[in-house]
């Protein structure tokens, strides 16, 4: 009996197994395609707030989007509400998903903004994760447009019931007038714990730039004094800095850096062995890039964020994606990963990607498999008075060797979005892996927004039955 209850279990087992590696080598499709972002619900303006009459009802842009490690079925997706020309957004919002992505609630954080109880003209740059212990996290910025230049608080939030309900913002770092692009990680194996980073730079030359860190050992209560990352020099900045917890602990910063004086912009990767307390010096990851702006010949300034998106897989690989256009008619996406826990990297470019292309976002999922969202323009056909962007994702099971491509959304007429100046689509959109597939949060505009001239969407994509979706649509 012994005997054969060990093999029909070591059968049960390979079967599993072959079930889940057949599951994973199978073509990707979207699953699910909703918006989440609804009509707005400061339709009213927020008396008092600066500028507020500028603002754009319905204008949602930037999403980010966590899956809580200890309920997958809860995802939660925030991004700017109702954002406008002169540094304003009436406040970021926040939905939840409890079910898988199927129904979403909305909320707010209390105190974030003039909007919602607290004394910011401008909340900003929301981003959401989880720990492993259940807590989920927001960060985000709170701008006050009253002084020239406006100063911004760097601030964050969390939630005990997979983010329904927030906690009052608190103040992580004080109103200065460089403080940007905030990012908040939960950590996946110490409770309570969770580090956030963030840049600070001004426009006016020569300045002085930082990368910075706070960490949270409370739940997100207090958290620690700002610790120095990187410091650039007066004729650089650093920007967009993405955060990784590594499975044996080590933080891993990632961030872009504009060297004017070198003449060209780059990646760099910053290691903490000691849970921020201190920071090794950054390493160089990926290819120089351009710093020339792309203009598209009938409507202008083309997006070109430089936002890079960070992920690290269950073994350790850490993952950046990132923009490499080379005109405003060609370019594509650049992968580069580190097995090496950030110390070295080699880079590749997305297979497949020959138009235009910007904002990536990157995520592997419990399996290893790597997905990466981003938009293109190979759909765009001069003269017809549209601007035509896609949302595309492309998958790989062997650390980025190989790629299959899907196509997820659009397309999607970027010019009637109002905003060139913020990318019509924002600087960020939101990728995090799932079980066995990924959830992904993004903008779109007409024909597929309908409370605004933008709307955020939700897509579910994962292994499917048939072809992938229309590789080269």
């Amino acid at each position: 009996m012994r005997v054969r209850l060990l093999l029909a279990v070591g059968s049960a087992l390979l079967a599993s197994a072959l079930l889940v590696a057949a599951a994973s080598a199978g073509p990707y499709k979207v699953k699910s395609l909703k918006a989440i972002s609804g009509p707005s619900p400061f339709a009213a303006g927020c008396p008092g707030a600066l500028s507020d009459d500028t603002n754009i009802t319905g204008h949602e842009l930037e999403p980010a989007i966590a899956v809580n490690p200890a309920d997958r079925r809860d995802i939660i997706a925030a991004w700017k509400q109702d954002v406008g020309p002169f540094n304003g957004t009436r406040s970021d919002l926040v939905a939840s998903s409890q079910d898988g992505g199927k129904t979403w609630t909305r909320s707010t954080i209390p105190g974030l903004g003039i909007c919602t109880g607290g004394t910011a003209d401008s909340p900003s740059d929301p981003w959401v994760s989880a720990g492993g212990d259940g807590t989920v996290y927001f960060s985000g910025l709170a701008a006050d447009i009253s002084t020239e230049p406006p100063t911004t608080a760097v601030v964050a939030s969390h939630s005990r019931d997979g983010g329904r309900t927030w906690l009052p913002a608190v103040t992580v770092a004080p109103p200065l007038p460089g403080n940007e692009t905030d990012v908040i990680v939960g950590s996946p194996t110490l409770d309570g714990h969770a580090y956030m980073v963030w840049a600070n730079f001004t426009g006016e030359l020569p300045r002085t730039n930082t990368v910075e860190f706070s960490r949270t050992t409370d739940g997100g209560t207090t958290w620690s004094p700002p610790v120095l990352i990187d410091q650039t020099t007066p004729f650089a900045s650093d920007q967009a800095p993405r955060l990784l917890v590594l499975p044996n602990g080590t933080l891993l910063a990632l961030f872009a850096r504009i060297d004017l004086e070198a003449g060209f912009g780059a990646h760099y990767a910053a290691r903490s062995l000691d849970e921020g307390r201190t920071w090794l010096p950054p390493v160089q990851l990926g290819p120089h890039l351009p710093l020339l702006g792309f203009f598209h010949p009938e409507f202008g300034y083309l997006p070109q964020a430089h936002f890079p998106s960070a992920a690290v897989a269950p073994d350790g690989t850490a993952y950046i994606a990132f923009e490499n256009n080379n005109s405003e008619t060609s370019g594509g996406i650049g992968v580069a990963k580190s097995r090496d826990g950030g110390l070295t990297w080699s880079s590749s470019m997305l297979p497949g990607v020959s138009a235009y292309a910007f904002e990536p976002a990157i995520a592997v999922d419990k399996h290893g498999t790597v997905g990466v969202i981003w938009y293109d323009l190979r759909n765009d056909r001069l003269g017809d008075a549209t601007l035509l962007g896609d949302v595309w994702f492309a998958h790989s099971h062997d650390r980025g060797t190989s790629w299959r491509q899907s196509h997820v959304a659009g397309p999607t007429d970027l010019r009637t979005a109002p905003l060139q100046a913020h990318n019509y689509v924002g600087e960020y959109q939101g990728l995090a892996g799932l079980p066995g597939g990924f959830a992904a949060a993004f903008t779109l505009a007409a024909p597929q927004a309908k409370d605004g001239p933008t709307d955020i969407f939700f897509a579910e994509i994962g292994p499917g039955d048939g072809d992938d979706k229309d590789e080269g649509r």
